[in-house]
């Protein structure tokens, strides 16, 4: 695989600066710079097979958001929320130095996006929505947080990795090569040599009651081209969202990958290739 490096930087989250981790394949001085932002309960080498793809082109970023992967985790569970994730984000774009961004958001990731592009002198100017859209349904919602915040022990990581498997089938598609590396990706190793989830269980406080998440106005301040990946099993992008973005606000292609619920796991070359090909235009 492509190599990468790893850095960080400091962020502010409310009292106390924070350390935040994030990966970068290409050439430092590429002025066509792509970040990637990861869902709700995942990390940045969910990217690892994208960012390697467009490395040649591009310079790419992939950032850890906090209480995730290899950044720190908060005292203070309840700043777990947007305004903190925007901030990192914008610390984040600040660190490349570049005026013209391409945004590739899953889930979570993409929601900061679309806040992020559709401020007045954004940055961003592709936006790549991973299965996620202005409208959430609060069932989908609840089924997608069904096991969010518990806190598994495994006596091995294959035993992680098979639980990974088990709860997050309708990722993908993806081969059992995709699945052994996607479940290890989801793990670390206590100092007891158990295993457990690669994220802070405290990431769930902030939730309170699940209602659906309308953000429909701010779906026509984007004046970016999207391009939206669905999962046309998804719970959370449903088919009567993906259609009304298609006709309302801004330019927006979608690409359907069937069988496939929340949300596409951005490994299979059709995937890759359309992210790849809209980002050229």
């Amino acid at each position: 695989m492509t190599q990468y490096l790893k850095n960080s930087f400091k962020a502010l989250a409310g009292d106390k600066f924070i350390n935040i981790a994030y990966r970068e394949w290409g050439a430092a001085d590429n002025p066509k710079v792509a970040i990637c932002v990861h869902g709700l309960s995942r990390n940045s080498k969910d990217f690892d097979d994208l960012a390697a793809a467009l490395s040649t082109d591009w310079r790419v970023l992939a950032v850890d958001m906090p209480g995730r992967g290899g950044s720190d985790w908060l005292d203070d569970k309840s700043a777990y929320a947007y305004p903190l994730y925007e901030n990192v984000c914008v610390a984040m774009l600040a660190r490349t130095g570049a005026t013209n961004v391409a945004w590739i958001g899953t889930s979570m990731g993409g929601n900061i996006g679309m806040r992020l592009a559709s401020r007045l002198g954004t940055p961003i100017s592709k936006l790549v929505l991973n299965d996620i859209g202005p409208f959430v349904p609060a069932e989908g919602r609840r089924h997608n947080q069904a096991n969010f915040g518990k806190d598994p022990r495994f006596d091995s990581e294959a035993d992680g990795v098979a639980h990974i498997r088990k709860t997050r089938s309708v990722f993908g598609p993806f081969t059992d090569e995709d699945w052994g590396k996607f479940g290890r990706d989801s793990l670390r190793q206590l100092p007891d040599g158990q295993w457990t989830l690669h994220y802070d269980p405290g990431l769930s406080q902030p939730a309170g009651v699940i209602e659906d998440t309308d953000n429909w106005a701010v779906w026509p301040l984007i004046k970016c081209p999207v391009l939206t990946l669905w999962g046309q099993e998804s719970k959370l992008l449903l088919e009567s969202t993906v259609d009304r973005m298609a006709t309302t606000g801004p330019k927006t292609a979608v690409f359907p990958a069937p069988g496939v619920g929340h949300c596409p796991g951005l490994t299979t070359p059709d995937q890759i290739e359309a992210i790849a090909t809209f980002l050229s235009l």
